[in-house]
């Protein structure tokens, strides 16, 4: 293999390690823009979760007083 051909290789591989350089970060970016609306979308889940409790919890304290309540009628 000749000065030229050695060249002409180390080229045409700097060329094929960047063009994959380039379509691997572009994988990465939309990989990373996924996990990015997964993140958003488990935040708002457990947005709606901590609501969902919260309603529960009074809605459970507001039975506790009415049986309170009709206990203290009763007794």
């Amino acid at each position: 293999m000749n000065d030229d051909q050695l060249h002409d290789l180390k080229q045409f591989i700097a060329s094929t390690i960047s063009q994959t350089e380039v379509r691997l970060t572009n994988r990465l970016g939309k990989v990373e823009q996924g996990l990015e609306s997964l993140e958003q979308k488990v935040d708002d889940l457990d947005l709606k979760v901590d609501t969902v409790s919260e309603a529960l919890h009074e809605n459970l304290r507001d039975h506790e007083l009415k049986i309170i309540k009709l206990e203290q009628r009763t007794a």
